[in-house]
């Protein structure tokens, strides 16, 4: 029963994301829209972590990203302390609960001339819900509400933004298949969708779908990568540039 109502639950997100996301991107006003093919872009990404306290944990974030052909680079720093809680909400359900607070951020250059850099500072609240399906099958669910500040010499450029995303992830744990106990595969399974209340004038996401594969050593060090396809879309003053990406993303995860 469980499964089943997972599957929906699922299955209607994503219904739910392809059918009000390209609406919401074609409201710009009666501005035109214009549709780029499909670009290509790198993630590469370290991911340390520090256990500080019981039930508490320090994460970081250390990324660079860009395009290929490449006409921009992006650095990005992240630092954030995750909370568990046993019963936070549901009190009679079997369950993990984690609260996050950090803050990211984002330097932006560009090759060309006639382009804008910029700096963003991007402050974060978060809530995961995690669910035991199996022993194997972990189902999450992550809220995050992010205020995002653009610093840019641009003629488009807003300074604050303000947006909700909601991620719903599936993992297959395949440690011990094949291999010693606490070593193997895990097989990661993302969508988010993304909810500008306040846009920006860079970088506003509206859906990813993330399928990936990853290697566990031990417990705590871990690498995997991911084919992502990511749908974004940018106004100004001459109207809204909506982009799809397929994006590579490589990641080193520790636990020290």
């Amino acid at each position: 029963v469980l499964s089943s109502t997972l599957y929906n639950c699922i299955l209607s997100l994503v219904v739910y994301i392809f059918l009000v996301s390209p609406s919401y991107a074609q409201d710009n006003g009666g501005l035109p829209v214009e549709d780029n093919e499909f670009t290509q872009q790198l993630w590469f990404d370290f991911n340390p972590s520090w256990t500080v306290g019981d039930g508490q944990k320090f994460t970081g974030n250390f990324g660079y990203r860009t395009i290929m052909p490449k006409s921009w680079h992006r650095i990005i720093f992240k630092a954030a302390l995750e909370k568990d809680f046993e019963k936070l909400i549901f009190k009679r359900f079997n369950h993990s609960e984690k609260l996050l607070f950090g803050t990211g951020f984002f330097i932006l250059t560009t090759k060309e001339s006639d382009e804008y850099g910029s700096f963003e500072i991007r402050p974060f609240q978060g809530y995961e819900l995690g669910i035991n399906l199996s022993p194997r099958i972990v189902f999450k669910q992550l809220f995050r509400l992010e205020e995002r500040f653009v610093f840019s010499d641009a003629p488009e450029n807003e300074v604050f933004g303000l947006r909700f995303r909601y991620q719903a992830q599936v993992i297959f744990n395949l440690a011990g298949v094949l291999f010693g106990e606490g070593e193997g595969f895990y097989i990661p399974i993302a969508i988010e969708g993304f909810y500008n209340l306040v846009s920006a004038s860079q970088f506003n996401d509206v859906i990813r779908v993330t399928p990936g594969l990853g290697y566990q050593f031990n417990p705590d060090f871990k690498i995997d990568g991911s084919a992502a396809y990511h749908y974004t879309q940018q106004g100004n003053d001459d109207g809204l540039v909506r982009t799809n990406d397929i994006v590579f993303r490589f990641r080193i995860i520790k636990t020290f």
